[in-house]
């Protein structure tokens, strides 16, 4: 809480945005007595998605901000990741590292969007009743006279010692900053939906978060739950030259889906058809930023690194991101440009190489050796070996954004 050898108020934070990145951050920064309030264009928690892992970078957070019990109620752990073969569901174990002392922890917290989302909203009304504003969009943000103003669409403005836009990947306080950030198709499209379990084959039940690779697409599979329900949470890229909107809520077809994944094992085909909806949206990318702050304005999350979800790193990324403001603007609470200057110096190479790195596994999970298992098992015990696996997620799994040097 507030320093007792400092009596002036902790500074009034703005934020731009309630999804995750607006409400970590919001939490932690209640919880550091700061005043806090939320924007938000829905007129109520919307959420739209099907599931999300939390890996153990993202679990530090949440165990800092206190919601680590909480939110192993609503988990559903796998017992195993494995790396499933795309005609035949066979699978290779890559969940636990076999050697003697893993440097990493490669544990899974897995949750649906809207849970996670719930429960972040509760702990944040829980310290502050009235700190959300539905129905409030944001036009951008500025520094105005030595103070952080948000600009809403109704003509009237919002102002506060920082303005913070955890507003997604369209977002405008980004482009009020620093002009617009075009963005660039990467020849992919995404398939997500969720299948309720009770309608699936018994194999479908068990606790097991599976990538299933192919020649030109990949499917990632895991259960969640929702009010004691079990479903099937599924998000499936394949190669498409054909140019979709940059939206997670499009609806898409189940013929084009199955046109997609025509000639892929019976229980992929089963997810999408069993699904409660489908939803289809292209993949994009920005080039990345060098600077995210600029004044008393700052972006947290797909606001300033919105990323292809290859290594499932996004909202990861964004819990880290939110926890390292709240400990830089705690630290230089009475000169908030320092406060941001730090954040970026401790941030976005990071976030920056992370969205590198996660581009780059498309080529990983989609290769003509796949076509074939002949080509492919050799293939898939290359880039999935130990090793491999190591390399690839365990300086991302090691970082701790409540003790990393800002």
């Amino acid at each position: 809480m507030s320093d007792s050898k400092n009596t002036r108020p902790r500074p009034h934070v703005i934020i731009a945005g309630a999804g995750m990145g607006g409400l970590t951050l919001a939490i932690a920064l209640l919880k550091k007595g700061f005043d806090v309030d939320i924007y938000e264009q829905s007129s109520e928690l919307r959420e739209v998605g099907a599931g999300l892992w939390i890996s153990a970078n993202g679990a530090r957070v949440m165990e800092a901000l206190g919601l680590t019990e909480t939110l192993q109620r609503i988990n559903l752990p796998p017992k195993d990741r494995l790396i499933r073969y795309w005609k035949t569901g066979e699978g290779k174990s890559v969940y636990n590292l076999r050697g003697s002392t893993p440097k990493a922890d490669h544990t899974l917290i897995q949750v649906l969007r809207a849970e996670l989302q719930r429960v972040l909203y509760e702990a944040v009304i829980s310290i502050k009743p009235d700190a959300v504003h539905f129905g409030a969009r944001s036009l951008g943000a500025e520094t105005v006279d030595g103070r952080a103003r948000l600009l809403l669409d109704d003509g009237h403005h919002v102002d506060g010692d920082v303005v913070v836009g955890c507003d997604g990947a369209h977002s405008r306080v980004r482009q009020s900053m620093f002009g617009p950030a075009p963005a660039r198709y990467t020849g992919a499209l995404a398939w997500r939906g969720l299948a309720p379990m009770k309608n699936l084959k018994p194999q479908h039940r068990e606790a097991l978060a599976s990538t299933w690779v192919g020649p030109t697409a990949h499917v990632t599979t895991y259960p969640v739950q929702r009010d004691g329900e079990m479903f099937v949470s599924f998000s499936a890229q394949v190669d498409s030259d054909t140019w979709h909107t940059e939206s997670w809520s499009e609806k898409g077809d189940l013929a084009d889906a199955l046109n997609d994944f025509a000639g892929w094992h019976q229980d992929i085909i089963d997810l999408f058809v069993g699904s409660e909806n489908l939803f289809r949206w292209g993949l994009f990318v920005r080039d990345p930023l060098e600077s995210w702050s600029k004044g008393q304005v700052t972006l947290v999350g797909d606001a300033c690194h919105s990323m292809t979800p290859y290594l499932g790193m996004g909202v990861n990324l964004t819990m880290e991101d939110a926890f390292v403001l709240s400990r830089c603007l705690e630290q230089n609470a009475d000169t908030i440009p320092e406060a941001l200057q730090r954040y970026d110096r401790a941030r976005i190479d990071r976030a920056n190489r992370t969205k590198a790195e996660s581009l780059n596994m498309f080529g990983i999970f989609h290769s003509p050796d796949l076509a074939e298992s002949a080509t492919a098992w050799p293939y898939i015990h290359k880039h999935w070996s130990e090793q491999a696996v190591s390399e690839r997620y365990d300086w991302l799994l090691q970082y701790d954004a409540t003790s990393v040097e800002i």
